[in-house]
């Protein structure tokens, strides 16, 4: 798993802009769990595990994992709608994101 991921700060920031909806290609918002256990082992910290996610306690938002094709949308210029599927007694589900285009 590559990717840098996010954290709490940079979540809570994001947040705090207004953001309410992020996305990523990556498996997880969040660091890839190979470094994030490295870290874990070295300084016992648990509030480093899923802190991208839990920062969401503090400030609402929602995320989308795993998207695909973001590299043939424009840099700027769309916006995002998100159509989720509720799983019953879960925390997350599939959702099917769309990009609308400005023309």
């Amino acid at each position: 798993h590559r990717g840098c991921g996010f954290g709490r700060d940079a979540t809570l920031y994001l947040t705090g802009e207004g953001v309410r909806l992020v996305g990523t290609d990556a498996w997880s918002w969040d660091a890839p769990f190979l470094h994030v256990g490295r870290r874990y082992r070295e300084t016992k910290d648990a509030s480093i595990v899923w802190e991208g996610h839990k920062a969401g306690r503090e400030r609402p938002y929602a995320q989308i994992e795993k998207l695909a094709n973001l590299d043939e949308l424009p840099s700027f210029g769309f916006d995002v709608a998100a159509f989720p599927v509720t799983v019953e007694g879960g925390s997350g589900g599939w959702t099917r994101a769309v990009a609308i285009l400005d023309r």
